[in-house]
């Protein structure tokens, strides 16, 4: 039987068995896609070797992780305005301190020859199932789940941009330059691709070429990177950051990708992680344990000391940043296939991320899934209680947002004023209801924010305490209040009616 065939009935299987054993996974509290690595062993060569990985199946099953962070970049994380410097600072030592912990590790062990290769993917940060955790918890739409996204990504596109380089030791010097490009090109180029997808729509006016252009951008700019040693899912992830306006105007094209993605590609990607084991023995499995004890408390604790740095709570940051088995395992089988590293110690470094990626989120949704609100501050206040210290959800828009965004907001959280910001994430006004009313309905998406006229916003220090921003609601009469740290920029919104909630402890 043919390769091209046989593989029908290989992927077939595979996507079935993933999908169950994801729901099994999830019904008992654990995390999904583990379920569909462990179908990939037991069924690949690491287990009973009834299916076994050829060029067909490993080409569909890596598109998984590139349309999973495409979509984490359009629409999961509301990045706006400049990443601020800390956060390039704690992904460093994040990914630092654990690189170096491995490659101590891994040279005492006995793997002298790639040793600083394997460190790489163990040592980083994934962002592909921290935008799946977050999801899942609640907090992709929030400050603390954003904070523990851009410490992710820099740590791991800094891992990228590292992974490719080691792999041509020879030619640093080129490699370096080629990363360098291929990053600056997709960034320069995301808004013309925004603009032809556009020009596309109106030409040919038929609903599926959205999808088909959305589609051949996300393969073309992967096709691009992968010729210039650059990740293509990290690629697809700056992507998806520069057609988030596009995307966000287009409902039922996002649900496309949506049932795409999550139905089909996601599902297969995981499974091929174990589909490359080898038979797991008694030592593969020894060392692949070590590996994971080394990188779990070297991230946790690397976390737990950048935690101040970036001013979450420090169990918080410790597991968010210490997330794995997307890109990493992404890496793994990359060098896999280019026979950088064997098949040995592909089953140790992949068996040491999965036992991670077992345990990490299992922990967090504990602590921060059902009582995700609560740990955040939706117990009783003080007037003495320091605003810093109640670290609500952050909720606004921005100066370039369409008016509609402003009503939404309004409506869904049933207050009478949403704060608006400018590009550097500095509090320039409010949009109140009374303003939404009178402007005609039919220029809702028409107008953005700032073209209508901002009510003046009150601003309070951090550092302040509750009884001072009473002292301001009393005196203004404003239905809202921003909360900004010493650079000026916002960092919490007050509302009249939930501070009062706060303070009787409802």
């Amino acid at each position: 039987m043919s390769i091209e065939v046989i593989s029908l009935l290989y992927l077939g299987i595979l996507l079935i068995l993933a999908k169950l054993m994801e729901e099994g996974f999830r019904r008992i509290g654990l995390v999904p896609f583990v379920g569909s690595i462990m179908v990939g062993i037991v069924v690949g060569d690491g287990g009973f070797g009834i299916i076994h990985i050829n060029e067909i199946i490993s080409f569909i099953t890596s598109l998984g992780i590139i349309f999973l962070l495409f979509l984490a970049g359009a629409e999961e994380f509301d990045i706006r305005g400049e990443i601020e410097i800390k956060f390039f600072i704690s992904s460093v030592v994040q990914l630092t301190i654990p690189f170096l912990a491995l490659v101590l590790t891994l040279y005492y062990i006995g793997r002298p020859e790639n040793f600083l290769l394997l460190s790489v993917p163990l040592a980083m940060s994934s962002a592909g199932p921290l935008t799946r955790l977050l999801i899942d918890v609640g907090y992709s739409k929030k400050q603390q789940g954003n904070f523990l996204f851009y410490q992710v990504i820099i740590n791991e596109i800094i891992a990228v941009i590292l992974f490719a380089i080691l792999e041509n030791t020879k030619e640093l010097l080129i490699s370096l330059v080629e990363v360098i490009a291929i990053m600056t090109g997709i960034v320069l180029t995301g808004r013309y691709i925004s603009l032809g997808l556009e020009r596309l729509e109106l030409i040919f006016k038929v609903r599926e070429i959205e999808f088909a252009g959305i589609i051949s951008a996300i393969l073309v700019i992967g096709f691009i990177a992968e010729t210039y040693k650059f990740n293509s899912a990290i690629a697809a992830l700056f992507l998806g950051f520069l057609l988030k306006d596009y995307l966000r105007d287009r409902p039922e094209l996002r649900e496309k990708l949506h049932a795409f993605t999550y139905g089909f590609f996601e599902p297969l990607f995981f499974v091929s992680i174990g589909l490359y084991f080898v038979r797991v023995t008694a030592l593969i499995f020894e060392i692949g344990i070590i590996l994971s004890v080394v990188t779990i408390l070297s991230k946790i604790l690397v976390g737990a000391a950048t935690s101040k740095i970036i001013r979450l709570p420090l169990f918080f940051n410790a597991m968010g940043t210490s997330v794995k088995g997307g890109v990493d395992t992404s890496l793994l089988i990359t060098a896999l296939s280019l026979s950088y590293i064997n098949g040995i110690e592909y089953s140790e470094s992949v068996l040491a991320i999965t036992v991670s990626t077992l345990i990490i989120p299992v922990v967090f949704k504990r602590i921060y899934g059902v009582k995700s609100e609560a740990s955040f501050g939706d117990r009783k206040i003080k007037l003495s209680q320091q605003i810093s210290s109640l670290n609500r959800e952050l909720v606004y828009v921005a100066c370039e947002d369409r008016l509609s965004d402003a009503i939404k907001v309004l409506m869904d959280r049933k207050v009478r004023g949403v704060a608006v910001v400018d590009r550097d994430m500095r509090p320039i006004g409010y949009v109140s209801m009374n303003t939404a009313i009178a402007v005609d309905p039919s220029l809702y998406d028409k107008l953005r924010v700032c073209d209508v006229e901002l009510d003046e916003i009150e601003t309070i220090d951090e550092k302040s305490k509750v009884i001072d921003a009473m002292k301001i609601f009393r005196e203004t009469e404003k239905p809202i209040i921003s909360v900004i740290d010493d650079k000026g920029k916002l960092v919490n919104v007050l509302y009249e009616r939930e501070i009062m909630r706060l303070l009787i402890g409802e």
